[in-house]
């Protein structure tokens, strides 16, 4: 088979896309990995993070089940990217504790298997006693636990464990068509054009898996196949700090849940549910999302104002496309579209529907029908072996006196990358002033900007960001910004221009959840950004050709 022959290439980078490609990877297929912007970029990159045991959807007990089961293996191949949180339910009324009393259930049935304790009761008191902020007034709160895990690193420890198995992954390439051949009703290949050189290429696949998520019905266009989504909004306020002892879920305005969840070294204030027929790629969180989350949670926690909101993000899930019911009432399972059955078009395969949790099971059912479909009989094993990091516990306290880095900062590192760490930190033996500081929010060191850039192969600040939060604290890129963009042009070999031009794109990319929610305390932290970019940096979009790359032409 050449170089531009596959078993199978997956479209989308996202938990579904790289998830797919590790799993026909580790079944011994030629895998191609396509995303036209970088790992985790969209829908997945905006969501909380939680692996949710399912209990919401206590109507769908093969969905709950399905959840808990995934919950289990997660904690098995990817311990070190998961943090578990406590969460309270507090209530204001009996009316709400009985109404929500089938929850208590159906969460407790499956919690001995995610080593969790069952829905515990708590007094007014002991539900002060944890989160002080909580109203007074409240007559009762419940107890349960669930599962977080950095949707980011997951997606890119995915897509890195591909690779080790054979496939290859190429980020910034865009696909512009399926080729098909019309006579014999098959998929022949893929047509994409590669942002980072300016070329169009192709590629000749037997099997196509269109995992792009808000844009899978437009990929399915390309070969001229129907798949149908129901798309729906989510947005989040980011707060700057974890505001709140545990996770906290209250019923929104309109008698939705709506959540406040300590994540990293922020809170999350979350989520909408709209149906949208906007374009997945231009939408924000609006000022009424915004107020309306605010003032659901605000109910039971009064203070929420006076939290500092950094930034919001919106992403668009893609639902199976079930109408004529609320959103709430849609089915959270998924489903596999064969479009040989469908379409009579053999070789496409596409995803409708899924959640984070369940990336891993999508991935295996669509891989048991790629190897059905090729005639190769092997086994799922995503489950059983671990994602790269997670081989072994990590002792961070000997690490930080060993190599003399704060604690802070190697736990920090430790829950990005378990035992990779150590890779990072043996850089720092040649280079000790790789030891500094560069992004205080995190924190991150140079040592671990400089892995990144020669092992998990971003292009730009953002894929950065992406690889190790930079520039998602307090400050929003602020005062790193300069520094990491210096570290990426030297590794990279950027020209000035480059340089320059890549710091914008990471400034506007952090405006852009930024300017809806600007109010008290951010405003001048706007300020300042604004004064040492524009003015002390002189950073001014009239100086910088925009033409040097390729791709910003085509965007």
């Amino acid at each position: 088979m050449g170089e531009s022959e596959f078993d199978v290439v997956v479209i989308g980078g996202g938990s579904t896309g790289t998830a797919v490609a590790r799993d026909c990877a580790m079944r011994g297929l030629r895998t191609l990995l396509l995303e036209r912007d970088d790992i985790a970029s969209a829908t997945v990159g905006t969501c909380a993070g939680m692996i949710s045991s399912g209990f919401k959807y206590r109507d769908e007990p093969d969905i709950m089940e399905m959840c808990s089961k995934e919950v289990v293996h997660f904690n098995h191949i990817a311990r070190h990217i998961i943090m578990k949180t406590p969460i309270l339910a507090p209530f204001k009324s009996m009316s709400d504790v009985a109404s929500d009393g089938a929850y208590v259930d159906a969460y407790s049935d499956h919690a001995k298997e995610r080593d969790v304790p069952s829905m515990l009761f708590l007094t007014p008191e002991a539900s002060l006693e944890i989160e002080p902020k909580l109203h007074p007034d409240l007559i009762a709160s419940v107890y349960y636990e669930e599962f977080f895990i950095d949707p980011f690193r997951l997606c890119l420890l995915q897509a890195l464990d591909a690779i080790k198995h054979g496939a290859i992954v190429k980020t910034y390439c865009e696909v512009v068509d399926i080729e098909t051949d019309s006579a014999k009703g098959t998929v022949d290949g893929v047509v994409f054009y590669n942002r980072v050189t300016g070329s169009i290429e192709k590629v000749r696949s037997k099997i196509v898996v269109n995992a792009a998520g808000p844009w899978a019905h437009k990929v399915a266009e390309f070969a001229d196949a129907s798949l149908e989504l129901r798309l729906n909004k989510g947005a989040h306020v980011i707060f700057d700090r974890r505001i709140v002892n545990v996770g906290i879920t209250v019923r929104a305005l309109d008698g939705r849940w709506v959540y406040l969840f300590p994540h990293e070294n922020t809170t999350l204030l979350g989520t909408t549910a709209l149906d949208t027929w906007e374009d997945p790629d231009s939408l924000v969180a609006s000022f009424d999302e915004i107020e309306y989350l605010l003032q659901s949670i605000e109910s039971l926690i009064p203070s929420i104002r006076e939290a500092r909101i950094i930034r919001t993000m919106a992403g668009v899930r893609p639902l199976v496309p079930d109408w004529n019911v609320p959103e709430e009432k849609v089915t959270r399972g998924y489903q596999v579209i064969d479009h040989e059955s469908r379409d009579k078009l053999k070789g496409l395969i596409s995803f409708t529907g899924g959640k984070l949790v369940t990336c891993r099971h999508m991935a295996e059912a669509a891989t048991n029908l790629v190897c059905e479909k090729l005639g190769k009989k092997t086994k799922c094993t995503t489950h059983e072996k671990p994602l790269p990091g997670n081989e072994d516990v990590v002792d961070v306290i000997a690490l930080a006196k060993e190599y003399d880095i704060s604690l802070h900062a190697l736990e920090r590192m430790r829950a990005r990358r378990g035992t990779e760490m150590v890779k990072v930190l043996e850089l720092t033996k040649e280079h000790p002033e790789w030891k500094t500081t560069i992004c205080t929010c995190e924190p991150i060191i140079e040592a671990e900007i400089r892995y990144a850039i020669r092992e998990e192969f971003p292009q730009t600040l953002n894929d950065l960001r992406r690889r190790l939060r930079l520039g998602t604290g307090p400050c929003q890129g602020t005062f790193c910004t300069y520094k990491a963009a210096s570290i990426l042009s030297e590794e990279l070999d950027l020209g000035g221009d480059d340089y320059l031009v890549d710091i914008l794109d990471f400034r506007s990319e952090r405006w852009k959840g930024i300017r809806q929610s600007m109010r008290g305390e951010q405003l001048a932290q706007e300020e300042l950004a604004q004064g040492m970019y524009a003015c002390v940096g002189n950073l001014d979009q009239s100086d910088v050709d925009y033409d040097l790359k390729p791709w910003e032409e085509m965007s």
